[in-house]
């Protein structure tokens, strides 16, 4: 913090930001893994229609006979794609998700978290030039630290 206030910015921008960066990154991290689950499935749906795409090409190159069990091959492999890749891929991620959930938000509901009231103090102090934690901005807090993993809910319940 000392090296960023020489650069010349204000203390109080710098603990106001380090602070909203210390309630958000959990949500965030959370949102960005959902993200990515989403972004591998369509994805792999992309890859198992060119390889069946693939196969059905294979009747301008090929006899009638080798194109079909080229054809045959392709979509087998296509649906492998498709099945294999939701556990191995995408429930990885929103189980790293979830667990950064249910680590994080009862305590931060329960207000056990130290972060959270470093981060309340930070902000008075950035706001407000004075050090203190006032409900109105704890509560405030809280609520944009549950944004991101409302969005992440609703990405996947989508």
């Amino acid at each position: 913090m000392a090296d960023v206030a020489k650069s010349g910015a204000p203390k109080r921008v710098v603990v106001g930001i380090g602070g909203l960066v210390a309630v958000l990154a959990p949500g965030l991290t959370a949102l960005a893994l959902i993200v990515a689950g989403r972004a591998t499935m369509l994805v792999r749906s992309l890859v198992a229609a060119g390889v069946a795409l693939l196969g059905v090409a294979s009747y301008f190159y090929h006899p009638g006979g080798k194109a079909t069990g080229v054809l045959v091959l392709a979509l087998v492999i296509a649906g492998a794609a498709l099945v294999l890749s939701g556990p191995l891929i995408v429930a990885p991620l929103a189980l790293g998700a979830g667990l950064i959930g249910a680590e994080y938000l009862p305590t931060i509901v329960s207000g056990h978290l130290a972060a959270t009231a470093v981060a309340v103090s930070d902000l008075h102090q950035a706001i407000f030039a004075s050090p203190g934690s006032p409900l109105p901005l704890e509560i405030a807090v809280l609520v944009v630290a549950i944004l991101p993993f409302a969005a992440a809910l609703r990405l996947m319940l989508r």
